[in-house]
């Protein structure tokens, strides 16, 4: 099939979708795929497709710029005759159903989660209060917004005092771990909160799980499969930006050294997480576990593709090779689209009776 690949954006996280993008397109290849390049540059333009290529090739590490309206640039892709979209867009614009939405617009198929899963499993509050009426344990939080901060950053203050250090903060949108702080001291919580507010307006405080980093890949639409569970043990105190992308000191373990029947729970876990959420496609949950419980620290519905990146290796362990995976992920996106045609064509259908 011919597939477009749209890579880059507007986010942080632009310099990991394109290296992301890069390991995808070589597996569309080798499933006999073909790719287009549909970069999307920093300023949310999107871009020639040579430019596009040139980063897919190596030949550039991020897109730059186009300047002028977006609306403007998005010919690049209503002009590319594609039969699919793959969207490796991590992060803001791109992860949280936003351009999951502009494909829906478009009636183009897509891979990934749908609109609503994607913009639910963003926002780590909605997400965490999802799973919470699903029954599904989360780490013990407490949200702060922006405008709370501004009426009273003491009332605020005094509300997570019920949460004992350390803690960390968190924006409630956005992923790789930017903009999150560990707060060993309640005295530093305030600068942490205005940190985290540079990224989103709203901020998720949770209290410290002293335990491990569990991860689980869950592949499907109307069933889900789960791969086999990762252990990441951070090189930092905990697993931020720096430790995943820049420091490469992380030790992921693959699989995980775990007793069966908690590998079996966060199996279990992950597929009715993903399902809670309305998912489908892909997705990467990541598990804090201690003595006490196991946590869903977060759903990710376009986890990275690196080459240290847990979602495409723990598949492989899995049996199931990255050629392999990304030809899955195609056909779950057609399927799915073709079902929504054949639903919209039913409600057409009965409209046309009702009005007859």
């Amino acid at each position: 099939m011919r597939v477009g690949l749209v890579f880059g954006g507007r986010s942080v996280e632009h310099r990991v979708s394109v290296s992301s993008a890069r390991t995808i397109a070589a597996a569309l290849v080798a499933a006999g795929h073909e790719v287009v390049a549909l970069g999307i540059g920093p300023d949310g333009c999107w871009v020639e497709s040579s430019d596009g290529e040139a980063a897919l090739n190596g030949e550039i590490d991020a897109l730059q710029a186009v300047g002028g309206r977006i609306q403007d640039s998005l010919h690049h892709l209503l002009d590319a005759n594609i039969e699919v979209l793959f969207p490796v867009v991590h992060g803001t614009w791109g992860e949280d159903g936003t351009l999951q939405g502009l494909c829906e617009m478009l009636d183009l198929p897509y891979v990934g989660a749908d609109v609503s899963a994607s913009a639910i499993s963003m926002d780590k509050l909605q997400c965490k209060r999802v799973l919470l009426s699903c029954g599904i344990s989360v780490v013990d939080f407490e949200s702060v917004t922006a405008a709370e901060i501004e009426e009273s950053m003491q009332e605020c203050l005094a509300r997570l005092q019920r949460l004992p250090v350390p803690l960390f903060v968190k924006p409630s949108c956005g992923g790789s771990s930017v903009g999150v702080k560990r707060v060993d001291r309640r005295e530093d919580l305030g600068q942490a909160l205005e940190f985290a507010l540079q990224f989103d307006d709203a901020v998720v405080v949770e209290k410290e799980i002293r335990g491990r980093e569990l991860e689980c890949s869950v592949l499907g639409d109307e069933t889900l499969e789960a791969s086999a569970v990762g252990e990441v043990v951070p090189g930092n105190d905990f697993y931020d930006y720096e430790d995943k992308y820049l420091q490469d000191e992380a030790d992921l373990k693959l699989p995980a050294d775990l007793p069966e029947a908690l590998a079996a729970e966060v199996r279990a876990t992950a597929i009715r997480a993903f399902a809670a959420v309305g998912g489908g496609g892909m997705a990467r949950v990541d598990f804090l576990a201690d003595k006490e419980a196991l946590y869903v620290n977060e759903i990710n519905t376009l986890p990275g593709f690196t080459r240290i990146s847990m979602y495409p290796k723990l598949w492989g362990l899995s049996g199931l090779p990255l050629p392999d995976l990304v030809h899955r992920l195609v056909e779950i996106g057609v399927a799915r689209h073709e079902r929504r045609r054949q639903l919209d064509r039913g409600i057409k259908r009965w409209l046309a009776e009702v009005g007859s």
